[in-house]
């Protein structure tokens, strides 16, 4: 499982690279970071790692705003911190901050096992079923 979650978060990282923020959007969510105690990202330590992280879950934040905070630090911080960030489950709940993200769960509450399950089955809705019968 824990081999599984790295793979998930290492692609996470990648694609968060690629993310074009805008000069004010960077300024956004820089601005965010740096209300969380984070002075240099690209030298965040464990320590500053868990200062964001309670700063994120004592924000009331969408998904969305958490998401791209998390793009725009993957763009600089060390790959261990955001690994870190990533796996951290500071509500509790047995989901990680990554997953909590992609089912739209909201990653500062706990979250029942039963609200997860029904997060994880929305999530799959996304994904028809092909009918071989139907042609384009």
């Amino acid at each position: 499982m824990k081999y599984i979650q790295k793979q998930q978060v290492e692609l996470i990282i990648q694609q968060a690279c690629k993310e074009n923020f805008t000069d004010s959007e960077k300024a956004i969510y820089d601005d965010f970071i740096l209300e969380a105690g984070v002075t240099d990202p690209a030298k965040m330590t464990e320590t500053t790692a868990d200062m964001l992280i309670r700063y994120l879950d004592g924000c009331d934040a969408s998904n969305e705003f958490v998401a791209n905070v998390v793009n725009r630090l993957a763009q600089v911080a060390p790959v261990h911190i955001m690994t870190r960030i990533l796996l951290s489950d500071n509500d509790g709940d047995g989901v990680p901050l990554y997953q909590e993200l992609q089912l739209g769960t909201k990653a500062t509450v706990f979250n029942t096992p039963s609200e997860i399950a029904a997060a994880q089955q929305k999530q799959y809705q996304f994904f028809p079923i092909r009918n071989s019968d139907i042609e384009l």
